[in-house]
């Protein structure tokens, strides 16, 4: 008998599967893209600025090589759509989720592997759902159970 290893994302095909990768960046790039045109108040040095105080506070660096903070150049780099050279780390996806309070810069990693981003209103509304059906379930026995007197 032989053994095959078991993937923990199964894709219909690799096709889909490399598609899928391909397209994480660009997303994730169009929407840090949109976040920033939604807030028109908020200027990308200001944005840099925030980002080196959040990876200062956590003890991170964000920018590769020796930089101390996050320059408005190297935002920009992040955002420009056509530098594929230029990728932003992760947790520079992170702490400008954090910074902007948008978390739709995620949505695109947590897709392409199967997940999905939950609201607070999200798991509030999940968790009634919850009560609802497991009410409903009570109601059922418990009619089962009087059944049986």
């Amino acid at each position: 008998m032989q053994m095959q290893q078991v993937k923990l994302f199964q894709y219909s095909t690799q096709d889909e599967q490399v598609a899928k990768l391909a397209g994480v960046l660009p997303q994730v790039r169009a929407n840090m893209n949109h976040v920033m045109k939604e807030m028109p108040n908020l200027s990308r040095d200001q944005l840099a600025d925030e980002l080196t105080e959040i990876s200062h506070a956590a003890g991170i660096q964000l920018s590769t090589r020796n930089a101390k903070g996050v320059s408005r150049a190297t935002l920009d780099k992040w955002l420009q759509p056509a530098a594929r050279e230029h990728p932003p780390p992760i947790l520079a996806v992170v702490a400008f989720c954090m910074a902007t309070g948008d978390i739709s810069p995620l949505q695109p990693i947590l897709q392409a592997v199967g997940c999905e981003v939950m609201s607070e209103e999200d798991k509030k509304l999940r968790d009634y759902a919850r009560a609802v059906l497991s009410e409903r379930e009570a109601k059922k026995r418990k009619k089962q159970l009087e059944a049986q007197l």
